[in-house]
């Protein structure tokens, strides 16, 4: 054997190593807390418009007890779009007074889509638009 056939194994497996330690360094860099810690959201720096509509057809009916009158309430919705908050003004049944599951996602044409549903069945839809429109859908009314 000549001394190339011997030393370039080794030299190798050194090239493999070194490489191998640089996707670590890269791996731990992106776990430091600060690069992980999601940015809290601002205030949106648009006036929104809102437009509301109640949806009856194809939507079961919420709270099937006897309800009082409706609660307002304004609801703090982070713009997918954007990580920024809008005070959304809504009307709420007054039976529907557990916590909602949320749903946040971007939808078709660069719209941001917040659905809250309550466990009475009550669902919000918020879809916000360009221009700062935002469309509130009320389900279950």
């Amino acid at each position: 054997m000549t001394y190339l056939t011997k030393t370039v194994p080794f030299l190798l497996a050194a090239a493999v190593l070194l490489v191998s330690a640089g996707q670590v360094a890269a791996a731990n860099k992106h776990l430091e807390p600060t690069c992980c810690a999601p940015q809290p959201p601002t205030p949106c720096c648009y006036e929104p418009c809102f437009r509301y509509k109640t949806h009856k057809l194809f939507a079961k009916k919420a709270c099937p007890c006897d309800c009082g009158p409706p609660v307002e309430a304004i609801l703090q919705v982070v713009d997918p779009r954007f990580n920024c908050f809008v005070d959304v003004p809504v009307c709420l049944p007054s039976c529907c007074q557990d916590m909602p599951k949320i749903d946040s996602r971007c939808g078709l044409f660069k719209r941001g889509i917040v659905e809250y549903e309550w466990c009475c069945g009550f669902k919000i839809k918020m879809v916000f638009k360009h221009g700062g429109h935002v469309d509130v859908h009320y389900y279950g009314l």
